[in-house]
């Protein structure tokens, strides 16, 4: 009988050791929420996150620079027919500057030059080429026939007959080119989201 009682006594003794172990985790929880974190430490995960998306954000970027680059080498290869322009004349070469090998117009050096042009009805006007390929080598005073092409929205553009035209080539520069605006779209994109996340805090 005196065994049942400290069998039932050493239970309740146990029972109110959990319960009070369980308010004191209970107390201990509430009080860390309750308490000022340390801006040391508790930034550390949205720092962190911070610098990764930074990170993705630089390389999306750097592969839309690289791709719309190389849409503009590639481009380079394609001239307008100079069958096709609607004027034709003579063109000497005045000076010449060496681009590159890195600009808006793609990957590599290439020559920026004016020349002065007598066109085969009489008139004379002198022009800058910056196209990359079409003045390969030039110098001041060489010469060389030229076409002038009549572009897309009234813009001009200009033609050697010793250049070809190749349309897979402009074809295959504009699939490039799509390509590499896709990951432009994707950032925008994301600092939508992040615009957005921010406006929703405040």
């Amino acid at each position: 009988m005196s065994s049942d009682h400290g069998r039932a006594a050493e239970r309740r003794r146990r029972m109110d050791e959990l319960l009070a172990e369980a308010e004191t985790n209970v107390r201990r929880t509430r009080a860390d929420r309750n308490a000022p974190q340390d801006p040391a430490t508790s930034g550390d995960g949205r720092r962190g996150t911070w610098w990764g998306s930074l990170l993705g954000v630089l390389i999306l970027l750097a592969i839309s620079a690289v791709l719309l680059g190389t849409a503009e080498t590639v481009a380079r290869f394609s001239r307008p027919d100079y069958n096709d322009a609607r004027d034709h004349g003579t063109a000497t070469v005045e000076q010449c500057q060496r681009r590159g090998p890195i600009t808006i117009k793609g990957f590599g050096y290439y020559n920026r030059c004016t020349v002065k042009v007598t066109w085969d009805g009489g008139l004379k006007s002198r022009i800058d080429l910056d196209k990359p390929g079409f003045l390969p080598g030039a110098k001041p005073g060489d010469t060389f026939k030229i076409g002038e092409n009549q572009g897309s929205r009234g813009s001009v553009g200009y033609s050697r007959p010793d250049l070809p035209s190749r349309g897979w080539v402009a074809w295959m520069a504009g699939l490039i080119a799509l390509v590499g605006i896709l990951p432009l779209f994707a950032v925008i994109y994301y600092l939508k989201s992040v615009v957005k996340n921010i406006v929703k805090r405040r």
